[in-house]
């Protein structure tokens, strides 16, 4: 069996973690886990051609123990002869000022400040303590809850931070083997008690189930560390697949991106799944947004047919719409009152509405085009059809039913967002009766396969340009 040392240094190799000339900056708590890889990087600089310094946050959460922790770092810091940096973050005072998950909080401002020492002190490598029972506590955590399928499997030995790179060189290392370590260095450290408390999942997993997966097999942190490194490969390469393809299909334009659904679903269900969230990624940028399985899943689902139309309500006031074919994700003022509209329909094409245009033909000089969509009705003489928008008391006369409805129902039980049924589109007849609300549902004088009596074609095309013409 390889010793502490070699484990760490074939670890570190093969994943390119520690470099000459790397200037490592450790992220310092005081346990166990970073006081054995604090003493292991300083006694090593020399051999491994690195520089290493230390950092230390105080979260004020624990009153005198918490500066104790600073106190205790910082002093054998001083022992080692090893650069540290520290500050104390009143977490308390933010979350009673800002409120947030206590957690998330803290790790959020903590790395802010390691962000931040890391561009003051030039430091091109910024190292965690994570080992390999983190990294299978880690894996079990996620698939508790459901979260997997969504990001990669596990903690990656490494990814960017800052201006350079976040490592995890004792990922190579279990527990156990630390804490040996540890007693055969003599490393002092201090025990964090909130690491016994049962109120994190974290802590009920390594207290209860971890022990039982040892029992069965001694060497199962590492395994799922490897298992974790196979998947993360996989992950990586269909997560830049999935990009490529993306790129071929969105349209991108004021924070507006449109696309196909039936080029999306032309693609295999794990590049879709991929697809949906770079592409809600890129939607909201910067923005804390919580992309959830049930979302991604919502999102991916409304992709999987090309009829009617569809709304689906993102967070951050973005709003999916599938009307037939096309897709648009936008952020739209949905308090606006829409402008009123009232346009013939002719032989050439229409302004465009809600992103698409009309125009009228007679069947005789019909020709079908790959990039419209034909409705088939029947006239006695040139028909006067319009397009406009939805009026109180509109009503239309729907294929198997009795009585004709009233437009606005049609829109409630269709689930149209209440600020957009004002505007919505309708194209009546010669004698002003609906014949189609556009992207909705058609009367039963309408019909998109031609019927004997049928002598007219209403074209309808999805148009490039999203913003209305009339």
């Amino acid at each position: 069996m390889k010793s502490f040392h070699e484990q760490m240094a074939d670890y570190a190799a093969r994943h390119k973690l520690l470099e000459a000339g790397d200037h490592v900056l450790l992220g310092c708590s005081g346990g166990i886990d970073s006081m054995v890889l604090l003493h292991y990087l300083k006694t090593r600089e020399a051999s491994l051609g690195i520089t290493v310094e230390a950092v230390h946050v105080n979260h004020m959460l624990r009153a005198d123990e918490s500066i104790q922790d600073r106190l205790f770092t910082e002093a054998v810091c001083r022992q080692w002869h090893i650069p540290c940096h520290s500050r104390d973050i009143p977490i308390p005072s933010i979350l009673e000022t800002a409120g947030g998950n206590k957690q998330q909080v803290c790790r959020q401002e903590r790395y802010s400040y390691f962000e931040e020492v890391m561009e003051q002190t030039g430091a091109t490598k910024f190292a965690t303590a994570h080992h390999a029972d983190d990294q299978l506590e880690t894996i079990l955590m996620s698939g508790l809850r459901g979260t997997l399928q969504s990001g990669s499997f596990g903690m990656p030995s490494s990814r960017p931070f800052g201006n350079g790179q976040l490592v995890r060189p004792q990922l190579a290392v279990t527990k156990q083997e630390i804490a040996i370590y540890a007693k055969e260095n003599e490393i002092p450290f201090r025990e964090d008690p909130s690491n016994a408390e049962n109120i994190y999942t974290r802590n009920r997993i390594r207290k209860n189930v971890v022990p039982e997966l040892k029992k069965e097999n001694a060497d199962v942190s590492k395994q799922f560390v490897e298992l974790s490194e196979s998947l993360q490969e996989d992950q990586n390469f269909l997560m830049e697949m999935a990009q490529e393809k993306l790129d071929l299909l969105v349209a991108a334009k004021n924070q507006e991106i449109s696309l196909s659904a039936e080029r999306f679903r032309s693609y295999a269900s794990a590049l879709q799944k991929r697809m949906v969230l770079l592409l809600l990624n890129y939607l909201y940028g910067g923005e804390q947004v919580n992309v959830t399985r049930q979302l991604a899943d919502q999102v991916q689902g409304m992709m999987q047919s090309s009829s009617g139309t569809v709304f689906l309500h993102l967070p951050q006031n973005y709003m999916m719409i599938r009307q037939y074919d096309y897709v648009l994700f936008s952020r739209r003022d949905l308090e606006a009152a829409p402008a009123e509209f009232n346009s013939p329909i002719t032989g050439e094409w229409s302004g465009a509405v809600n992103n698409f245009r009309y125009k009228l033909i007679s069947m005789q000089h019909f020709e079908e085009q790959e990039d419209a969509v034909a409705w088939y009705f029947s006239e006695t003489a040139e028909p006067q059809l319009k397009i406009r928008s939805r009026l109180p008391g509109d009503r239309i006369q729907l294929p198997g039913m009795g009585n004709s409805k009233k437009v606005a129902r049609l829109m409630i039980d269709e689930k149209v967002p209440a600020p957009l049924r004002k505007g919505w589109p309708v194209i009546t007849d010669s004698n002003g009766e609906v014949l189609l609300v556009s992207g909705l549902r058609p009367s039963l004088h309408i019909s998109r396969f031609p019927r004997q009596q049928d002598n007219w074609v209403l074209m309808e095309q999805k148009c490039e340009d999203r913003e209305s013409e009339l």
